[in-house]
């Protein structure tokens, strides 16, 4: 073999080497790209499923925040109305309080006349001494045709008279009588404070 032999076949052996090298490149190009975007895919796809979770859950977070928020206002409301009836109930006892002395007499001689019993002693709230006297409870005492007497005891409300007796005594002060009116009328009172609220 010549020497153009030799170096024809020493340059198709670095060809057949250089082209192996080239496919080798190739293909481990290719698949490097292939796994960059396997990788690329799997990021986006993490990603999304991020973004999914993280609008899922700001979305929940708002809804809850909403809720929470309603309840807040309903209880708010709620309270609010509470204060108004509470109010209104105050605003009833002030006036009793604050009526005349002659309409006062009428208004707790009527219950006196209405509720006691032959023999019962009225007591009368500290502040009521002077507008509810003995003078008076002798007139009503006539009046009921019963034997009706004042005590010398007083008690602490806000006023209104208690009457005891042989068998049971009856509370009916003003502190008892809005309590029961209260729990008799809260909820009519409140479907008139609130209609159209």
């Amino acid at each position: 073999m010549d020497m153009d032999g030799k170096e024809a076949i020493i340059a198709e052996i670095i060809q057949k080497a250089e082209d192996a090298a080239a496919a080798l490149i190739r293909d481990a190009s290719a698949e490097r790209d292939a796994e960059l975007e396997k990788t690329r895919n799997e990021q986006i796809r993490k990603r999304d499923a991020a973004v999914a979770a993280a609008n899922k859950a700001a979305s929940e977070t708002v809804e809850r925040g909403k809720s929470l928020c309603a309840l807040e206002a309903r209880k708010t409301m709620l309270a609010a109305k509470q204060q108004l009836i509470d109010r209104a109930y105050k605003e009833a006892e002030r006036k009793i309080l604050n009526m005349t002395d002659p309409v006062y007499r009428e208004f707790i001689g009527d219950l006196i006349v209405k509720y006691a019993e032959d023999g019962d002693r009225v007591v009368v709230a500290e502040r009521d001494v002077r507008r509810l006297h003995a003078d008076f409870i002798a007139e009503l005492a006539q009046k009921a045709g019963k034997t009706i007497t004042l005590s010398e005891q007083t008690h602490s409300g806000n006023g209104g008279v208690i009457l005891t007796g042989k068998q049971v005594d009856k509370n009916l002060t003003l502190d008892a009588l809005l309590h029961e009116l209260r729990q008799k009328t809260q909820g009519q009172a409140a479907n008139r404070l609130f209609k159209g609220i």
